[in-house]
């Protein structure tokens, strides 16, 4: 299982409804400003909210981020954040995933789940990885 990091990436450390922004921050390895400004400025053009799919799929695009499908176990069973490590490379780990879960976002850098909150027992919905 993934270990996890208690890391809030707020500059206020405020406990807020940020986690896309936070979960950017994480993957892209920005400071938490700029990944705010790239949300707005994509939403601003596209008209859908800075913490929408649409808005956060393109924002990646441009880092060569890709969307992955939901993994799924041989036995039709979804994974759980912690179990990441079991489908994705070291590599990838490494240079980070931003995971969505329900209604929330995280993301694995450095081979660990960082966030405000464990949610390492939480089923993984989409996965975004580095396109090789």
């Amino acid at each position: 299982m993934l270990k996890y990091l208690e890391h809030n990436v707020n500059p206020k450390q405020h406990n807020t409804g940020d986690c896309s922004t936070r979960a950017l921050v994480g993957v892209l390895k920005i400071p938490y400003e700029e990944a705010l400004k790239l949300q707005y400025k994509e939403s601003l053009k596209i008209f859908w909210d800075i913490t929408s799919k649409q808005v956060m799929e393109n924002v990646l695009a441009q880092f060569g981020y890709v969307k992955m499908k939901q993994p799924r176990k041989a036995n039709g069973k979804k994974y759980q954040v912690g179990e990441m490590d079991k489908i994705l490379t070291k590599q990838q780990m490494k240079e980070g995933v931003l995971i969505t879960i329900a209604g929330h976002h995280t993301c694995i850098t450095n081979s660990v789940v960082q966030d405000i909150w464990d949610c390492r027992n939480k089923c993984v919905g989409n996965y975004y990885i580095k396109k090789r």
